[in-house]
């Protein structure tokens, strides 16, 4: 089938080195980089204006973990956080004059090999389990090369600490903008001027 592709690949890459802070009876010491470790597959429907993807992946990465001890703490780089999940995106032109690019992704980020296996099988620090965004363009009729934009992002609520007891609130951002293109009267080439706002609501999240 022409218009559908199957896709997977495997990626391995390296986490910046973490150093001990100064609350550890190891502070300063720098960690080896940590190895991440990707898996992904997906579908991908091209129906010429509009395209379609949808994947599931599973990344796994290095987590510091504290050690109790006496008089203090101590870290090592012996943990692991893992990621699974689903997302789809889409993207092209609902019709010339209108542009569109979108996604969601359903994540679970799980803690494993924790101190004492404690934590195991929570939720990983800062993961939430949903990110989702629509953005759109829109080529203006009443104003030759005036396109305007607009985007609205969503951030599902995600726990603030290892123990799943401490949470942070979903979150939403509403951004617009504009841009005018034009020719220089200098030497012919195209000029481009934008103007966006970030969060036009001014919510404090």
């Amino acid at each position: 089938m022409e218009q559908l592709s199957l896709y997977a690949n495997y990626i391995e890459g390296l986490q910046t080195p973490a150093i001990v802070g100064a609350a550890f009876a190891n502070a300063g010491t720098v960690f080896p980089p940590g190895q991440t470790r990707q898996t992904e597959a997906g579908i991908k429907a091209d129906a010429g204006r509009l395209t379609a993807t949808i994947s599931v992946f599973d990344i796994s990465q290095p987590s510091v973990i504290t050690l109790a001890g006496v008089p203090l703490p101590s870290q090592q780089l012996n943990g692991l956080q893992r990621n699974r999940g689903v997302e789809l995106n889409v993207f092209g032109e609902l019709t010339p004059a209108i542009r569109l690019l979108g996604g969601v992704a359903f994540i679970r980020g799980v803690q494993e090999r924790t101190v004492g296996a404690a934590n195991d099988g929570r939720i990983a620090l800062g993961v939430p389990a949903m990110n989702a965004n629509i953005g759109a363009e829109w080529d203006t009729p009443f104003v030759r090369d005036l396109t305007l934009t607009g985007r609205v992002v969503y951030t599902s609520a995600q726990y603030a600490d290892v123990a799943n007891t401490l949470t942070l609130p979903d979150w939403t951002r509403v951004d617009i903008g504009a841009r005018y293109t034009f020719t220089s009267p200098w030497n012919g080439k195209p000029i481009v001027v934008r103007a966006n706002i970030e969060n036009v609501f001014n919510r404090a999240y």
